[in-house]
């Protein structure tokens, strides 16, 4: 601008003014990207999870002398663990020294520190909560022939052999609840001391309190796991926890006292490193390390000369088997497991991709056999737990992964995402198998969950929703609400059962929260921080299982957004239309449609306790913000077309000339009077709806048959899935081989 006032030529000096405004809005661009790429470091931080635990916890939450026995041999402490065995400790000659150097190292550079003191919870409620909560759709319970419940996470019996249960029930409350952040800047966690010196409360969180109080970088606040968060009072943690130390037997290790030698941490730090332990864990020291294996993109085009068969090239290339793996029938189906396939193949070269694959994920030590190296350059890679089936499946991704420069079709054959519709389906599948969706949900048509398959959820009303058709139903800005918050507990419509939140400042489980003078205590033991969101489903409140708090990412949760509406068909952006008001006999009409013989008031929830206590479907005041209008059109003429298997009557309409209208034995006649869709019209009533209007509905409905305590006693006992016994005693004849005159098919409940 100095430079503009100084030329003589107007033209000139405008263009240098536009120059310089030019600038000024080039900088404000970069102020902004800078800004936004600040806080998509705060998203990838919450992207990021590990494959295994958070090590810098293991003095506060794991028995000091159950590390060493469970670093030499994972699998025989928890089989299928997906922690895999490090066969050096067995093979190397000083392997029983490397364990307790890499003890030493995890005990000594971990969180120091005193968890408050838990009192022991009730063993009997624990159960019923583990078992009809949801847990099982991820962990399991049982040993291998009596084991009950998912495989994506630990088999939880022998917890209480290795932790610590004050750990426990504070993890089991909220497992992403951190001892420490971490700042990534600083390349340390915090203390207490950095934030006082600023005179700030030690508080860490995603929200109002994520950056570091020295340089304002982005913290890491929440352990890298997975597990959600189910909301749980500090009570139901309690209970489950003493269910789950109720499982074990008392431990007898030996002693581990060396984990307490300095001398032996520096090795440890050495070995650690050499391992790649910090591929899988987040360990203090190790927080910025790289994975040390392979890429493997496009392993399956490495040329035959650059794998490493070592010792075994020329036994691959005559057919000698040093692992039996034709007699083991570990690679084949049935129809090649004929005596006559396996003496063709007991003598055939293996020196190929395949051959090499399949041994190096069976048993890798093979290929470091009879080498005489340094300790250093020795194969690292352990044995990993595979089934068959899994050791078939990652064969044969191995052998695929060619890349298009090594394949042998032409690049139109590969999987390419022409347009964003496949690239959001993509995308989600990514965050669906990651934490476990489909352990409690149908997303495909066929698919089974985890939860159809255990008898605490055989009745009608005890699974959680389809979700084949989600992006079409719902709103997704809704959706986006309800994933951030399943509890709804800033939802303004809420649904009037609303639950005691978790810091518990009603209630617990129908028990007082006494203060007893102490507001970190109450009279059933010390407090647990507080956490965001309520005890309770948001939508269906009635159901035992828990949709949790995953606490996904932004980029997850529109992930997850995009892809329900990408398989369902939907286009983006959605913007729901306007509905036309109702006039005052268009709600007479509609409530007296509601109230003369359709069964919608004896399975949604109204608001009215009597009536709730049996309430299997959503509330109404829920759907105008929630779903959108022309799919529950759709749905009220068949619901069985959309979800097989649901409550939900078909039916409640018929085809009359170009409308639907009510299909009632003795339809009131103000139906009868209206001369438009009654579909169409009950939609509207329904989105519209208001808790007046609702308030009116119910007095304008019989009333609800009285409940004594004893009537609804056993109902509850009915509903909540209180037959343990009987469900144990289903397992066992299924395990035992029982058949089944089919699929075992749950019916859904009914409602929108």
């Amino acid at each position: 601008t100095d430079t503009a006032a100084q030329v003589e030529d107007n033209n000139e000096a405008r263009r240098l003014l536009a120059h310089a405004e030019s600038l000024r809005v080039t900088n404000s661009l970069l102020a902004a990207r800078i800004d936004q790429l600040n806080l998509q470091s705060k998203y990838l931080m919450q992207d990021q999870k590990k494959v295994g635990p958070n090590l810098k916890d293991v003095r506060i939450k794991l028995r000091k002398e159950w590390i060493p026995v469970w670093l030499t041999d994972p699998q025989q402490f928890r089989p299928g663990t997906k922690m895999p065995t490090f066969w050096r400790f067995a093979k190397d000659s000083d392997g029983q020294e490397q364990v307790k150097a890499i003890s030493a190292y995890l005990w000594q550079e971990s969180f120091q520190g005193q968890l408050t003191e838990q009192p022991r919870g009730d063993v009997g409620r624990g159960k019923e909560l583990f078992e009809t909560r949801g847990c099982l759709a991820c962990h399991s319970t049982g040993d291998e022939g009596n084991r009950l419940g998912g495989d994506f996470a630990a088999n939880l019996t022998r917890v209480g052999e290795k932790a610590n249960f004050n750990y426990i029930v504070r993890w089991i409350h909220n497992p992403r609840e951190r001892w420490a952040p971490y700042c990534p800047k600083e390349k340390r966690d915090l203390t207490a001391e950095d934030y006082s010196k600023h005179n700030l409360p030690f508080e860490f969180d995603t929200e109002l309190h994520s950056r570091c109080p020295n340089d304002g970088a982005e913290l890491q606040v929440q352990n890298m796991t997975v597990m959600p968060n189910f909301r749980l009072t500090d009570a139901d943690s309690r209970d489950i926890a003493s269910y789950l130390f109720s499982l074990a037997s008392p431990p007898q290790y030996p002693d581990a006292s060396f984990m307490d030698d300095p001398a032996l941490k520096d090795r440890g730090f050495a070995l650690i490193k050499q391992y790649g332990c910090a591929g899988c864990h987040e360990i203090k020291g190790f927080e910025e390390e790289q994975r040390i294996g392979k890429e493997l993109t496009v392993e399956g085009a490495t040329p035959i000369e650059r794998l490493d068969f070592a010792l075994l090239t020329h036994p691959a290339q005559e057919g000698h088997e040093p692992l039996k793996l034709h007699t083991a029938n570990n690679f084949h189906t049935e129809s090649e497991e004929a005596e006559g396939a396996h003496k063709e193949e007991e003598h055939k070269s293996w020196y190929n991709h395949k051959g090499f694959f399949q041994r190096k994920v069976w048993e890798p030590s093979i290929y470091d056999t009879g080498k005489e190296k340094d300790p250093v350059d020795r194969l690292r890679m352990p044995k990993p737990y595979l089934t068959p089936e899994w050791r078939i499946a990652l064969t044969t991704f191995l052998l695929g992964s060619v890349g298009t420069e090594g394949a042998n079709v032409p690049r139109s054959a590969f999987y390419e995402p022409q347009d964003q519709r496949r690239q959001d389906i993509q995308n989600g599948w990514w965050v669906i198998k990651k934490y476990n969706c489909m352990g409690c949900h149908e997303i495909q048509v066929g698919q089974r969950s985890t939860l159809m398959d255990l008898p605490f959820y055989e009745g009608k009303d005890q699974l959680p929703p389809q979700l084949q058709s989600e992006g079409a139903r719902v709103d997704p800005t809704w959706l986006l609400k309800f994933l951030s918050d399943p509890s709804l507990n800033n939802q303004s419509t809420r649904t009037p059962a609303t639950q005691t939140s978790t810091n518990q400042t009603a209630q617990t489980n129908g028990r007082p929260a006494a203060q007893n003078g102490n507001a970190n205590t109450t009279q059933f033991g010390p407090r647990l921080k507080p956490q965001p969101g309520l005890d309770r489903n948001g939508v269906r409140p009635y159901l035992k299982v828990r949709m949790p708090t995953f606490s996904f990412s932004p980029n997850e949760l529109q992930m997850l957004v995009r892809f329900f509406m990408a398989m369902s068909g939907q286009q983006e952006p959605y913007i729901k239309e306007p509905l036309l008001p109702l006039s005052e006999q268009e709600k007479l009409v509609a409530r007296q449609m509601f109230t003369s013989g359709t069964p919608c008031l004896k399975c949604h929830i109204t608001g009215d306790p009597t009536r709730d206590a049996q309430a299997v479907a959503p509330n109404f005041l829920l759907a105008g913000e929630r779903l959108k209008p022309d799919w529950t059109f759709r749905w009220l003429l068949d619901p069985a077309q959309i979800s097989p298997g649901t409550g939900m009557p078909t039916g409640l309409f018929r085809k009359e000339g170009e409308r639907w209208v009510i299909n009632l034995p003795n339809p009131p006649a103000s139906a009868n009077e209206y001369q438009e869709d009654h579909a169409r019209l009950l939609v509207r009533y329904m989105f519209l709806m208001t808790p007046d209007e609702q308030g009116r509905l119910l007095s304008a409905s019989p009333a609800a048959p009285a409940t004594t305590p004893a009537t609804q006693a056993r109902s509850n006992q009915k509903r909540n899935g209180n037959r343990v016994s009987s469900n144990r005693s289903k397992v066992k004849k299924r395990s035992n081989g029982v058949a089944r005159s089919g699929p075992l098919r749950s019916q859904r409940s009914p409602g929108l």
